[in-house]
């Protein structure tokens, strides 16, 4: 037992940065009455400690707790500077982030506290701290920056993974007809995309900045519920009370996120996925979440090894070769003001703004860092657009990206394929020299490999779900003397033309539908079975039942559209996007979103257009 101290004398030892955390544990108990899932906290241990029984001393106790993250945090960076300025630190510079399997101030000697004893370490990690407060924050790019770090510890999103405490919510009643797992409900998954979500965040932002730092994260171990309140208790809420059942399902909890945060990181060449799982064993735990001092040991271990390999060379950035190289991004951009006559029965569908939005939407991209290539006018012809689609399949990887934008007229074509049961016609893009079907860019589509991200932006009519139509539509006439879309015209072939383009061009239309042959009898079984294995998403300029409107500048979804991306200023996912320009639109034309193909969660909640 520890000489029993004053209040003041315990606020000396706190701000003494040679008094070593081991000699303060003796002080200070955890609350776990007060303590959250990955926010422990602590109160003064009055067995130790002298506290006067009166409202003032009260008071100062309090103000002690408030400041222990904060005094942890100060005593870490004295060490890391001690170090830096010695002249004798060889080794890598570091920067770690991350909530209490980092920094679990006092009680536990946590993974950092371990590997600074090898290693310079600016902790940046705080008990309790959210993923959404560092990336709000980025404390770690400007550390990073100013350390010149060789590598970045990242370890995060535990407290979202037990629901902030509730847990009982994503999880079945207990039922001995399930197996332990199948009492996870599907809302689980969701939390775990939500957490990788924002991990893809944090990589794409690290790794745009500092493409040669080496990044390592990790998920956690699997936990032991031991009826501690944010595992055992939840479960037991829910009649789960069978000790071995509580622990299956924990063990697939910390199985589905560390799958899919695995997996995310083998998307990024300088991210390394540390498994842990397995190695903090049963009686290496403090409590159902945190492993004791051997345990944090036994994962530090790991990390050592790990940055002892990556960094190779003392001080700076090695040049360990990438286990993935960078994602790809390739866009195509085709804008139409006119289209042959002779295809269209003497219409040349003249347009004021379509080649702009081409060429606008190609400058984005290009600002973006894509791969870009556009076509206007005369150059939009099938053979290109379909030669540029194969090549883009055929080049394209698991992780790159087709952004293809497309401004000009849409049509339509008698179903002579017999695929469309609502209306029998098929959308169409309207090529300068002839249509291009919506049925052929779904066949190309399914050419993609796995893993690949495909963007449709789509300014055009009845473009609501272009990418493959499946839905009924008709045409919202547009009144000419609304003054709010004054010097705007419908992007519209009309009905009279759409009509004699197909009589007169019927052989040509029947032979390409046909060739994709008839897919009404296996649709169900075609879209079950996934048979795009890639993610095509649509940000389209309508609904199937409006129209699209040309403007004197752009046409009035570009124009919405490029407002709303403020030249690269605009933060939020794909949802948010079309949200913020619907809000901008008349009520007469109301964009798309959607998507076909293989679901790609971290697709969805990336940044629009992110390679």
């Amino acid at each position: 037992m520890a000489k029993k101290i004053t209040l003041d004398e315990l606020y000396e030892k706190l701000a003494d940065p040679n008094v070593p955390e081991e000699e303060l544990r003796a002080y200070f108990d955890v609350d776990i009455a007060a303590s959250t899932a990955f926010d422990p906290r602590l109160s003064v241990n009055t067995r130790s400690v002298q506290i006067p029984d009166t409202p003032a001393g009260r008071a100062r106790s309090g103000q002690l707790l408030n400041t222990v993250n904060w005094a942890s945090r100060m005593r870490r960076r004295s060490a890391f500077h001690r170090k830096m300025s010695s002249g004798n630190y060889k080794g890598p510079v570091i920067v770690s982030e991350g909530d209490s399997w980092f920094q679990y101030p006092i009680k536990l000697t946590d993974v950092i506290d371990h590997l600074s004893r090898d290693f310079a370490i600016l902790s940046l990690g705080a008990a309790g701290d959210t993923m959404a407060n560092m990336i709000k924050r980025a404390e770690y790019m400007r550390a990073i920056e100013q350390t010149n770090a060789a590598v970045l510890l990242f370890s995060a999103g535990g407290n979202d993974l037990v629901a902030d405490g509730n847990l009982a919510t994503h999880l079945k009643p207990f039922d001995p007809n399930l197996t332990p797992v199948e009492h996870l409900l599907p809302s689980f998954d969701r939390l775990v995309e939500s957490v990788v979500q924002k991990y893809d965040r944090i990589f794409r932002q690290v790794s745009s900045k500092f493409p040669k730092l080496h990044i390592l994260c990790h998920g956690y171990d699997y936990a032991i519920p031991d009826k501690g309140p944010w595992l055992g208790k939840p479960m037991i809420s829910r009649s789960i009370e069978d000790a071995k059942v509580q622990k299956a399902i924990a063990r697939e909890m910390m199985e589905r996120f560390n799958r899919s945060l695995k997996a995310l990181a083998g998307r990024y060449g300088q991210v390394t996925y540390v498994n842990n799982r397995g190695i903090v064993k049963d009686t290496r735990w403090a409590d159902e979440l945190h492993p004791n001092d051997e345990g944090y040991g036994a994962v530090a271990a790991g990390y050592k090894k790990i940055i002892n390999k990556l960094t190779g060379q003392p001080r700076g950035r090695s040049a360990v070769r990438r286990s993935a190289p960078a994602a790809k991004g390739r866009s195509l951009h085709l804008g139409l003001n006119f289209l042959d006559p002779n295809h269209y029965g003497g219409w040349d569908g003249e347009l004021q703004s379509a080649e702009f939005d081409a060429e606008d939407m190609e400058a984005l991209a290009k600002d973006i860092g894509y791969k870009t290539k556009i076509l206007k006018r005369n150059k939009v012809t099938r053979a290109a657009v379909l030669s540029e689609l194969d090549r883009a399949a055929r080049d394209l990887k698991a992780g790159d990206i087709f952004f293809v934008t497309y401004a000009g007229h849409g049509g339509q074509v008698p179903d002579f394929n017999a695929d469309e049961e609502n209306d029998r016609t098929d959308e169409t893009w309207c090529l300068f020299d002839a249509q291009l079907i919506d049925d052929e860019l779904a066949v190309k589509w399914s050419k993609f490999k796995p893993g690949v991200r495909i963007v449709v932006v789509s300014d055009s009519c009845h473009s609501g779900s272009v990418i493959r139509a499946m839905t009924p539509r008709t045409t919202v006439p547009v009144e000419s003397d609304d003054p709010a879309t004054a010097g705007f015209r419908p992007r519209e072939m009309p009905w009279r033309v759409a009509a004699r383009t197909a009589r007169q061009n019927r052989a040509q239309y029947r032979a390409i539908s046909r060739s994709l042959g008839p897919i009404n009898e296996e649709l169900l079984s075609r879209e079950l079975n996934n048979p795009i294995a890639c993610s095509v998403r649509l940000l389209s300029g309508c609904q199937d039942n409006q129209v699209s409107m040309d403007g004197p500048g752009n046409g009035a979804f570009t124009s919405a559209l490029l407002t709303i991306w403020d030249e690269g200023r605009f933060e939020g996912n794909y949802d948010r996007f079309h949200r913020e320009i619907v809000a901008q639109m008349l009520p007469t034309q109301t964009p798309n979103h959607w998507s076909i193909g293989t679901r790609d969660p971290l697709f969805d909640g990336q940044r629009p257009f992110a390679i």
